[in-house]
């Protein structure tokens, strides 16, 4: 089997499984509608204003959806850890790294899906709608939760070897992924003022070049992690 059926094979696997439960759907939403009340209480609109939503929005945005984001990706790999379907997938005759390409990616589909609700959500509980550069936000949004995905998908799995790797998760994922959120804090900002994307230029070049740097780092380290489940 080539490198990309591979992914795409492991992808729709993990997405159709997540489409009879919407197991992780339905936890990482929850969650993360609580916690976007939880802000909108502690942030009223009085305060919104005078601070200005592009100062507020963007951190309330990216930490829901990183303690949002550390859930699904729990449960990413828990169908496997159950089943101990690990070994059956280090010993499938593919790529490794296609595994976790596959399991990346399909990562990267629910959390992008719990965007589409959380961000609009979002911009109306703070009134972040008005002068929104809609183009540049869906482009930061991707670009950085692309990196996200693919360093949840590596520390999932690292994670996925003890009964309590929720914590351990959250402990690996938070501070490797802190270059990501800081570039997405402030790209983010830019959007939600109107600005262009050229105007982040670089901070979205640094990001896409981390992104790249998390897949190949991922790719040479992922079949390690298999064998020594």
């Amino acid at each position: 089997m080539s490198f990309l059926r591979a992914v795409l094979a492991i992808a729709a696997k993990d997405l159709r499984i997540e489409g009879r439960t919407f197991r992780t759907a339905a936890s990482t939403g929850l969650f993360a509608l609580v916690v976007l009340v939880v802000f909108a209480f502690a942030f009223d609109l009085d305060t919104v204003k005078r601070l200005g939503a592009p100062r507020v929005v963007p951190g309330v945005l990216w930490v829901t959806l990183s303690f949002a984001a550390i859930v699904g990706l729990t449960r990413s790999f828990e169908l496997e850890r159950q089943r101990d379907a690990l070994t059956a997938l280090a010993m499938a005759p593919v790529d490794r790294g296609a595994i976790f390409a596959g399991k990346g990616l399909a990562s990267l589909t629910l959390i992008l899906g719990l965007q589409m609700v959380l961000v609009p959500l979002t911009l109306v509980f703070f009134d972040a709608t008005g002068s929104v550069s809609l183009g540049a936000l869906v482009a930061v949004l991707v670009l950085h939760t692309i990196g996200l995905a693919e360093l949840g998908t590596l520390f999932g799995a690292v994670a996925s070897r003890l009964a309590r790797g929720e914590a351990l998760l959250a402990v690996l994922l938070l501070p490797a992924a802190t270059p990501l959120l800081l570039s997405a804090v402030q790209c983010t900002r830019g959007a939600l003022s109107g600005e262009p994307l050229a105007a982040n230029a670089r901070w979205m070049l640094v990001t896409a070049g981390f992104d790249v740097l998390y897949f190949l780092v991922a790719l040479l380290v992922f079949e390690s992690v298999l064998e020594e489940g």
